[in-house]
């Protein structure tokens, strides 16, 4: 009897189990739950490199120079030279003659231009008001006397100093007193010539000083021993103001 139970009990266990699914697949892999993807790490610039210390070369301006040396030999007293070189050339046919006396106050005298530089001197002698008349002269001599005060300081280091005794003259005293005044003749009554030494006064220098004159560029240069007379090839002014104050000589 007993046999009998288990074997009906074997029997519906194995309709159970015939009835029951068995799956044998491999169980699923679980997946990894999804990470944001990082952000990306900022490339950080290039260092650069060391520059090597170097020195920089100098740099070099370009100044203009000043006159050329004078290599004229010194004017003997009396002596006179030309814009040429010639020692024989009279002032008349190297700075042209005079043509009229400049009257004060006339057109050609208004033309007269003054020189005011710290580093030039004036003796002003006459008694005012023509003691301003040796700051007045052609405008064709400020050139030449610029390149002489130039050459007057290189030479001699500021030892000495241009001075101007007589440039423009009113007054007609560049001839004798008892000459008359009509006919008396001179650069100086143009604004065209002028006297020159130096400061202090050295008269043993003014043969240097007439030489340097010459290299500066006037037209006529004379060693008169108590200064040096220099003078200018210039258009006269009496030409432009003619008929106008100015007494027409020639």
């Amino acid at each position: 009897m007993i046999g009998k139970f288990y074997l009906a009990l074997f029997v519906v266990t194995l309709s159970s189990l015939a009835c029951v699914r068995i799956d044998l697949s491999p169980p699923p892999v679980a997946r990894p739950l999804p990470v944001a993807a990082p952000l990306p790490t900022p490339t950080p610039p290039p260092t650069p490199l060391p520059r090597p210390t170097v020195t920089p070369p100098p740099i070099f301006v370009a100044v203009a120079p000043g006159p050329p040396a004078c290599l004229q030999p010194n004017l003997a007293k009396g002596e006179h030279i030309s814009a040429s070189g010639s020692y024989s050339e009279t002032e008349r046919l190297a700075s042209t003659p005079m043509l009229c006396h400049l009257e004060r106050d006339s057109c050609g005298y208004n033309q007269l231009v003054g020189i005011l530089d710290p580093t030039l001197k004036f003796k002003q002698e006459e008694k005012p008001p023509f003691d301003t008349e040796d700051f007045l002269m052609h405008p064709a001599m400020i050139l030449p006397l610029t390149r002489l005060n130039h050459l007057v300081q290189t030479e001699w280091g500021g030892a000495f100093q241009v001075r101007i005794t007589d440039a423009y003259d009113s007054l007609l005293e560049h001839d004798p007193p008892e000459s008359e005044p009509a006919t008396r003749y001179s650069l100086h009554y143009e604004g065209r010539a002028i006297d020159l030494t130096l400061w202090p006064v050295d008269q043993s220098q003014y043969g240097r000083l007439c030489a340097l004159a010459h290299c500066a560029g006037f037209d006529w240069v004379l060693n008169e021993g108590t200064h040096c007379h220099a003078s200018i090839r210039a258009e006269s002014l009496c030409l432009a103001c003619q008929g106008q104050g100015s007494k027409v000589t020639r």
